[in-house]
């Protein structure tokens, strides 16, 4: 039987506009699971609500039991997000990041970040802010890969990409998982790149939200 580690209970969120309605998804250890849907059917939104953004949110979001609102803290130090608003000390280079953030994370792993940052072909010693929006992805990937999250969040991270570096991308995403017993939660607005690479796969349409095991 699969281990859980995302469990979504009733969960909903509701604005001015745009209401999340309520989600209940279990999403398995050691996988990838895609979220899929057109600009603002709520991809960012669920994301959010899964990283207890939204304190008076309905019903229950927990990762590896931790409840992401009353033990936000305890989920968060078990996953990993790359975003575009991530935020780094854009004028000193990936090394000296290192030296400014590996003390935050117990399982810092140097050789690994070296390794990810060659993969990725990132210059360590290039300023954070100087790297293309593309670039500060991979970066990011590489720094998450040094600290080994049980659980990946990535939020559109192949828009910023070069179509040659994009399948690249998706196939060292399936490395990492294999390599690390990692699960990837990832979202893009064009299902079949999901569909190369997810195990499963959210769909969210107008807030309603469907899964379904990608064969």
């Amino acid at each position: 039987m699969e281990n859980i580690i995302v469990k979504i209970q009733n969960a909903s969120v509701s604005f001015k506009n745009f209401t999340l309605h309520p989600a209940n998804i279990e999403i398995p250890e050691g996988f990838i699971t895609g979220i899929t849907g057109a600009n603002g059917a709520g991809k960012t939104t669920f994301i959010q609500m899964v990283l207890g953004c939204f304190p008076k949110m309905n019903g229950t979001v927990t990762i590896k039991g931790s409840d992401v609102i009353k033990e936000r803290q305890k989920a968060l130090a078990m996953t990993g997000v790359i975003s575009e608003k991530r935020t780094f000390y854009e004028d000193e280079d990936a090394l000296k990041n290192e030296e400014y953030f590996s003390s935050f994370y117990k399982n810092w792993d140097k050789k690994i970040y070296r390794e990810y940052l060659k993969k990725m072909n990132i210059s360590p010693s290039k300023n954070i802010g100087n790297l293309s929006k593309g670039e500060r992805i991979k970066f990011q990937l590489a720094f998450s890969a040094a600290y080994k999250p049980a659980l990946l969040i990535m939020d559109e991270p192949a828009s910023g990409l070069d179509p040659v570096f994009r399948t690249d991308f998706f196939k060292i995403l399936q490395e990492f998982v294999a390599e690390y017993m990692a699960t990837i939660i990832i979202s893009d607005n064009v299902t079949e790149n999901l569909e190369q690479i997810a195990d499963y796969l959210i769909t969210i349409k107008n807030g309603e939200c469907s899964w379904k095991e990608v064969i």
